[in-house]
């Protein structure tokens, strides 16, 4: 007789006794093939679209770090190429590096400042240009870029450039630096709509006209152009956060009345007299009016979000408005007639104070500021310092060219503040 036991004539009830692997084989072997297919077709791709970075190194590029359209550090992104050329880079080095780059999927920054380069005409194959950087460069004419509709930061600084015609059609751009450059004419600039950041400082620049029309401008940078008397027509600019105005012959600021988003206004070395209108704009932050012919400060009693605020050169002698400022940080009297400084008693954030060569003598309402961080006394009559023993968190203290006494005994109070003395 038979021993081997007799198997199930039912088919259903040997499959059900199968182990689970054997019915799930098929579909993970079919499941690691797609996905094995996958990723040679990546490694494939990104072998064939991304610029091939030992060459470029070899060329004379260094990797960088990708960049905001307003300039500042962006997340690291494997969608973005930075590229720093040595200063030693030539133009055909440049025009050799074309090709390692103009077939690629990822956005390219070219950061090509303080080299010798010349000639743009090269740069005309890149369709993924994000950024490009030319400071300091003996660029003087930028046709090559009229047709880089990519392009979305242009920094132009310390060029040789004089016209900007060619960038009429860049409507992408978003932020363009002509700072200490020869342009005077901003016709180009009409349709840019999308831009937000430009910087036309030291240049010669005298009509605005051309930027009436850019609703999204949020930095505008005027510092240092002389020629600039009117800005009628930055008054309909209503996302501006941010206007440089220093050394500018502006002498009024109404036109911006309805620039309530205003959070930055530098207004230094201007013949302004009258700062009424900046009652309306309740977000500003820091307002510097260093060495203009203002001399009445009441229009700041309501910006209760001011944290800097510079006065020095002015012809300021009360500060009363200031009594209700908690937010600020930072404030500069130098060089102002200044005695009386009662109202900042109760600015407990103040961390900076310069006082320097002001006519305060009387410093007994420091004494609650235990933040303060910065004093400068100098060329001050001050003489009694001993309110200043319990500032404990000061880092730098000036008393040179006051009657300062006990300074010894101040010292051994504050063992960790630098006096200077």
């Amino acid at each position: 007789m038979s021993e081997t036991p007799p198997s199930s004539t039912n088919p259903n009830i040997e499959d059900s006794r199968s182990p689970t692997w054997r019915r799930a084989t098929p579909w993970a072997i079919g499941a690691a093939v797609v996905l094995l297919l996958i990723i040679l077709f990546a490694v494939f791709s990104s072998s064939r679209r991304s610029p091939d970075e030992r060459a470029l190194g070899e060329l004379g590029f260094i990797k960088a770090t990708c960049s905001n359209s307003d300039g500042s550090a962006a997340p690291p992104d494997s969608a973005c190429l930075a590229l720093r050329a040595k200063p030693t880079l030539t133009a055909s080095e440049v025009a050799a590096a074309i090709p390692h780059l103009k077939d690629s999927d990822r956005k390219i920054e070219l950061n090509l400042a303080n080299t010798q380069i010349d000639n743009l005409d090269p740069l005309k194959e890149l369709d993924t240009l994000d950024s490009l950087d030319l400071t300091g460069t003996p660029v003087w004419n930028i046709d090559a870029l009229k047709d880089m509709h990519s392009l979305k930061r242009l920094v132009l600084h310390r060029t040789e450039v004089e016209n900007i015609a060619a960038l009429k059609g860049l409507t992408g751009l978003q932020s363009l630096t002509l700072w200490d450059t020869r342009v005077s004419n901003l016709d180009a600039l009409k349709n840019l709509t999308d831009l937000r950041q430009l910087d036309l400082r030291d240049t010669q620049v005298r009509d605005l006209d051309p930027l009436e029309d850019l609703p999204h401008l949020e930095t505008l940078k005027l510092g240092g152009a002389r020629n600039v008397r009117d800005i009628d027509a930055l008054g309909q600019l209503t996302a501006l956060k941010t206007l440089d105005l220093n050394e500018t012959q502006i002498d009024s600021i109404a036109a911006l009345k309805k620039l309530r988003d205003m959070q930055a206004l530098f207004l230094a070395n201007t013949p302004l007299r009258d700062i009424d209108v900046i009652k309306g704009m309740p977000s500003l932050k820091t307002l510097v009016l260093d060495g203009s012919k203002v001399d009445d400060i009441d229009a700041v009693r309501g910006l209760r979000q001011l944290d800097t605020l510079v006065l020095a050169r002015t012809q300021v002698t009360s500060i009363d408005a200031l009594k209700e400022l908690t937010a600020l940080q930072r404030l500069n009297l130098a060089d102002t007639r200044v005695e009386n400084i009662d109202a900042l008693k109760d600015l407990k954030s103040l961390r900076m104070l310069n006082l320097f060569r002001t006519r305060v003598r009387n410093i007994d309402s420091l004494k609650s500021l235990t933040n303060l961080q910065e004093l400068y006394l100098a060329n001050t009559p001050v003489e009694d310092i001993d309110v200043l023993k319990g500032l404990t968190g000061l880092r730098e203290l000036v008393l040179y060219g006051t009657k300062a006494r006990n300074v010894d005994e101040l010292k051994a109070a504050l063992p960790k503040t630098r006096i200077v003395w």
